[in-house]
């Protein structure tokens, strides 16, 4: 059985099963919940929307009105990125900060917040999103465990790495929920431009 995201060693580059954190799905494997598949949620009387569900190292795209959705995050980051002009938006889930901390070649670009950003902005861009008027909202960098010898946690690494990232690439970061102990999964409306983080508490916050 392989290790959850947020129970990985920094140096561990094998991509095992990871695990959800929410309850309903803790049983499966997290691509048995997030395997590329639409869900319908409900939307006004007699309306349904569809939900992009993306994986752990995964991300989407859309110029619709679908949700996106990613669960599993521990220390890992999900960062959503809206352009409301265009009405275009995407979503991330990245583990790790650099591609260049790998150990193996043999990894998804969006593993990593460098790669990552960079594949899901150029997604981006080729459905008509412009990063420069686009803002960011992100989730995520819990420490779930400590690891001797390492000054500071995977989390917080991601973080500096996000920030970083989007700076560069002149996207605006709008609103975050980084940080504590706790498991996290997200939904990005982009309709509202709401990015709503639940946490395996069972508390709930909207950003």
């Amino acid at each position: 059985m392989g290790r959850p995201d947020d129970e990985r060693d920094p140096s561990d580059d094998d991509d095992g099963p990871v695990y959800a954190s929410n309850a309903d799905d803790s049983a499966r494997p997290l691509s048995a919940v997030t395997d590329g598949t639409s869900s319908d949620v409900p939307y006004g009387a007699g309306r349904s929307r569809e939900a992009l569900l993306v994986g752990i190292a995964d991300f989407e795209v859309t110029d619709d009105a679908t949700l996106l959705k990613t669960s599993g995050l521990g220390s890992c980051i999900g960062v959503a990125v809206h352009d409301e002009t265009a009405g275009v938006s995407g979503l991330l889930h990245f583990m790790l900060p650099a591609a260049a901390d790998a150990h193996s070649r043999r990894h998804p670009d969006a593993k990593f917040a460098d790669t990552g950003i960079s594949a899901m902005l150029s997604a981006f861009r080729e459905i008509g999103g412009d990063p420069a008027r686009s803002w960011a909202k992100s989730a995520g960098a819990a420490t779930m465990v400590d690891f001797p010898g390492t000054n500071r946690s995977i989390g917080e690494r991601n973080i500096d790495a996000v920030t970083r990232e989007l700076e560069a690439a002149g996207v605006r970061i709008a609103a975050t929920d980084f940080g504590g102990q706790c498991g996290r999964s997200i939904e990005f409306d982009p309709v509202t431009g709401t990015l709503t983080v639940s946490r395996a508490d069972g508390s709930e916050r909207m950003l």
